[in-house]
């Protein structure tokens, strides 16, 4: 009991991944959990309270929510196998349907870390396995990093930089690609804090930004307001007459973006 709490707090908790690989990590954990509704349940509670800003979470379980109450225990089970198994159909329809247009793309900029990008690069390596990637650390938690490492291993040729140094990357590059956490009904786009400054970078230097994302991104909403995170993930100096400021998540306006491939 206590070994899936600590698991399940560990998916709440994770600040480094994206929100595809999170809720990857939640519907394996829930398949894993099927036979206890009430646990379930109370996934989905804290779940909610945890991850509703990511709009692919939210999407999945208010259908979950339906699902618990209309289901059997084997329907579940087929909801959820097959919920893990079209996201990866999903991105080879998506990179299947855009890849003459990216081919084109021989040096790329990027930040953070998108499990939806990541999919597609493995996919892309097979097209052009040549190309460079520029990724920007992403501060405060540096998942530029864990996306680096995940890159080297399929064998892209990588350059890590500080987040200061976007336009060097952005100058040197045929594109930029950054996921979404949110696509707004606006069209603006939510992603990774840093990615409203690469994008007016982009734009500046006359280079296309793309917005790699799956269609459970949508969402019926154009407001999106930051949430302040840790300030201690900032520095852990104190003072009286000193504010730390956190927010891991940013709005882009869509007249900034090049094009949305979903």
């Amino acid at each position: 009991m206590t070994n899936r709490n600590q698991q399940l707090n560990k998916i709440l908790n994770d600040t480094k991944s994206g929100s595809s690989k999170i809720l990857l990590h939640l519907q394996k954990h829930i398949l894993q959990n099927l036979n206890d509704k009430a646990y379930i349940k109370k996934i989905i509670t804290k779940a909610d309270i945890h991850l509703s800003h990511f709009a692919s979470v939210k999407n999945f379980l208010k259908e979950l929510k339906t699902k618990l109450n209309l289901s059997d225990s084997s329907q579940l089970k087929e909801f959820l196998e097959n919920a893990i198994l079209s996201h990866s159909k999903e991105i080879e329809d998506l990179f299947e349907s855009n890849k003459k247009y990216l081919s084109k793309f021989k040096t790329v900029t990027t930040l953070s870390f998108s499990k939806t990008l990541l999919e597609v690069m493995k996919l892309w390596f097979n097209l052009n396995p040549e190309m460079k990637i520029f990724i920007l650390e992403s501060r405060p938690n540096f998942e530029g990093r864990l996306f680096a490492k995940e890159l080297i291993r399929i064998g892209f040729r990588c350059e890590l930089l500080v987040d200061a140094m976007m336009n060097y990357a952005v100058r040197n590059s045929d594109a930029v690609l950054i996921g979404a956490d949110q696509i707004l009904e606006n069209g603006n786009v939510v992603n990774k804090i840093g990615s409203y400054p690469l994008a007016l970078c982009a734009n500046e230097n006359k280079k296309p930004l793309l917005v790699i994302t799956t269609k459970d991104k949508f969402i019926n909403s154009d407001k999106f307001v930051p949430k302040e995170k840790s300030e201690s993930e900032v520095w852990n100096f104190r003072h009286r007459k000193l504010k730390l400021t956190n927010f891991y998540f940013e709005e882009i306006p869509k007249e900034l973006i090049t094009k949305v491939i979903s």
